[in-house]
């Protein structure tokens, strides 16, 4: 990957391929959790691809304290300017959907259209007390010293006890490790972050972009929860379900994901952006 210092951090990237440009923005913890996505035919095929590690992960700055969501939106506006892309379709994977609500609210000019992949719009929805309160008890076992076990546990109780499937056979070679080392972006930072997220129901309404929200189908209640509320307040939205996935929906079904992208931002799809 390239490096760039952007908003006083350096930042990994990476570009490839043609065509309209899609930007890809990671969850919490895997950094490369659309890599399988990525690399999906459809959409090495179709698409100027720019895959970055958001900072607090792998070689990029890590995060300071009290980082926001406009701060990582910012981030990923910044890279845009640095490569010349003056709009692009942007995919969001769970906390990173979160930044890309936020950068379609921040810059929505920037935004061609908008795929959500089960943000973590937590203080919106009944359950999200829940996720909230498990996460706290999680940080427990992370303040314990433990961050193997910490990182387990987040990823199990997200994604499904058998994960490892996901991050060793479908991601890059090292991915748990990468997680491990990355973990404290999420218990010290991103938790934080979301809890301090102005994000409201009503703000949804201002968002003007096509937007596509794509679940797992077999996902956590927070994000069922999540799909709804989201599908009851953007006025352009479709919602989809990605069969035999959970929370991980990029690397469980990432043939799925890709074909939904795809079909969404080639489909009556301009060459420039007229959202105000």
């Amino acid at each position: 990957m390239e490096r760039v210092q952007l908003n006083g951090a350096d930042i990994e990237y990476q570009v490839r391929g043609s065509g309209p440009p899609v930007v890809f923005i990671h969850g919490a913890i895997l950094s490369d959790g659309f890599v399988p996505v990525i690399g999906e035919t459809g959409i090495a095929e179709n698409f100027q691809i720019v895959h970055y590690r958001r900072r607090g992960y792998a070689g990029s700055s890590r995060a300071p304290a009290g980082m926001t969501m406009q701060g990582w939106a910012g981030d990923c506006i910044a890279l845009l300017n640095h490569l010349g892309i003056a709009s692009a379709h942007v995919a969001g994977h769970s906390f990173g959907a979160g930044i890309a609500l936020q950068m379609a609210i921040d810059a929505p000019r920037r935004v061609r259209k908008l795929t959500l992949l089960e943000p973590p719009l937590l203080s919106l929805v009944p359950f999200g007390w829940q996720f909230t309160e498990w996460a706290a008890s999680v940080r427990e076992i992370y303040d314990s010293g433990d961050k193997t076990a910490a990182t387990d546990i987040v990823l199990a109780g997200t994604y499904g006890q058998d994960y490892r499937r996901f991050t060793d056979g479908a991601l890059p070679a090292g991915a748990f490790a990468r997680a491990v080392s990355d973990i404290d972006t999420f218990f010290q930072v991103e938790l934080g972050a979301m809890q301090r997220w102005n994000i409201t129901a009503e703000g949804l309404k201002d968002i003007r972009h096509p937007v596509l929200s794509m679940r797992g189908s077999d996902t956590l209640p927070v994000f069922f929860e999540v799909a709804d509320l989201l599908q009851r307040w953007i006025p352009e939205i479709d919602t989809v379900s990605i069969p035999r996935a959970s929370h991980d929906l990029p690397g469980r079904n990432p043939a799925a994901v890709a074909a939904g992208l795809v079909e969404f931002f080639t489909k009556n799809d301009l060459d420039k952006p007229d959202v105000e």
